[in-house]
């Protein structure tokens, strides 16, 4: 089945080349939210939207009533990890240095069969509403870039390298590989080959600083969990153990510890492009001032830096630890800085039918406190849209091109705030059209 041709409740995406009005419960994006609504649509673009009586009737138009939906555009999910999809959940109840190394070894290692997850996982993606993702590539995953470069999906595909102690040069060999992948593969307007330095605690600050002088776009894991910032400030703890494990550091090797935050040494090191940042559960230590946290908020505001939030992720692994505060995702919006929503990989979800952002703004809105859906929706689209160099307008309802626009089930005295309570999957009113991100011709894969 083809997810492009067959939406996830079995109908056929429903706009086609003609003018189309759409008469919906609602329509939601990260700027507006309106219900009911009326959106007129030409050549994939929004002419008009408004309340039904300041639209009325367009007779040359195609009429849709979707009276128990809402609309909205197409996700980014800015955080994921396709390779892994095949797995499924696994338990995390012997630590996360236990299920990373469970991870390790369970992932797909040949070509093909790295393929054929890194397909599922675009299908999976496109049943719940993405057009764009922020893929992890896996280390050296020439295989995996190539299947999503290669597939009806937009983003970038991060390729990991790895490298710290005795696996610098390692490390730094990689990111030169990657430079030149990027070189070699032909461009794919609204895909981009960018690069990931796995996490602080798997590459020493020479492969970070070679990334970012690549040019490429960078991603990185970090402030995950708590032992990191024990790793970077002191040179011990659990990661210093797997690291003896897989022959990164000998027995006797004692690693030479920054006495810095993970996010502190992050900001010594000046990137061509900015940060794209995974999690950032633990951006501060119970050890540390008030002021230290403030500090390092200015300091990713003032770099432009994109922190991604998975949620369901953050749950499954069991954050936040015992006496530690929740996700500061909202304190992070204060400060300035660009919060995107990703899933993390499907070992991580309860959704095996989908990868979906979706999901991720539902845990959002029922957790405690009030949720603004516009907020969310920025979150889920322009915001992930922007971390990944690729054109907001296209995840908006505005004039320009869609990537793709969606209904969801949402009804009721406020079907837009009635969206979040639900569980049902998205289905695509447009199809996905990744060339829509691309910006001004010359997007991501040109750069």
């Amino acid at each position: 089945m083809n997810p492009l041709e067959i939406a996830p409740d079995g109908r056929r995406p429903v706009i086609d080349d003609r003018p189309t009005l759409l008469r919906v419960a609602g329509a939601v994006d990260g700027m507006r939210s309106l219900a009911p609504a009326c959106l007129l649509i030409e050549n994939r673009a929004i002419v008009a939207m408004g309340p039904p009586e300041c639209i009325g009737r367009v007779p040359e138009a195609h009429t849709i009533d979707l009276p128990e939906e809402v609309v909205c555009p197409a996700f980014v999910n800015a955080h994921t990890h396709l390779d892994l999809t095949k797995l499924g959940p696994m338990a995390c109840d012997r630590g996360f240095e236990d299920w990373l190394g469970r991870i390790r070894d369970s992932r797909p290692q040949k070509s093909q069969e790295v393929a054929e997850a890194v397909e599922q996982g675009v299908a999976a993606s496109i049943r719940g509403g993405v057009v764009a993702v922020g893929d992890i590539a896996g280390a050296l995953g020439f295989s995996a870039a190539s299947a999503l470069g290669d597939s009806e999906m937009g983003g970038i595909s991060f390729i990991e390298v790895f490298g710290i102690g005795r696996r610098t040069k390692n490390g730094l060999d990689g990111v030169q590989r990657v430079r030149e992948f990027a070189r070699e593969r032909p461009d794919r307007p609204g895909f981009a080959v960018g690069i990931q330095p796995h996490a602080p605690y798997s590459c020493g600050v020479a492969v970070y600083e070679a990334a970012a002088a690549s040019g490429l776009a960078v991603s990185t894991h970090l402030a995950e969990t708590p032992e990191e910032a024990e790793f970077t400030r002191f040179g011990r703890g659990p990661f210093l153990d797997l690291l003896r494990e897989v022959g990164s550091m000998a027995a006797g090797d004692a690693p030479e510890p920054s006495g810095s935050h993970p996010v502190d040494a992050l900001l010594e090191i000046s990137p061509v492009r900015s940060w794209l940042l995974a999690h950032l559960n633990y951006p501060t230590e119970p050890d540390e001032s008030e002021l230290a946290y403030e500090a390092r908020l200015r300091g990713l505001a003032e770099r432009h830096a994109t922190v991604v939030f998975c949620p369901r992720a953050s749950a499954f692994l069991g954050h936040p630890r015992a006496g530690r505060p929740n996700h500061q995702w909202r304190e992070f919006l204060e400060a300035g800085i660009e919060v995107a929503l990703g899933t993390d990989g499907m070992p991580c979800l309860e959704t095996p039918d989908r990868l979906s952002v979706l999901d991720e703004m539902r845990v959002l809105a029922g957790l405690e406190g009030p949720f603004e859906a516009c907020q969310l929706f920025r979150m889920a689209t322009t915001s992930g849209a922007r971390g990944l160099g690729l054109d907001p307008t296209a995840v908006t309802l505005g004039p320009e091109p869609l990537a793709g626009l969606l209904a969801i089930p949402g009804a009721g005295r406020d079907p837009v705030r009635d969206l979040f309570a639900r569980t049902e999957a998205p289905r695509w009113l447009l199809s996905p059209d990744r060339t829509a991100l691309d910006i001004s011709g010359k997007g991501p894969s040109r750069q």
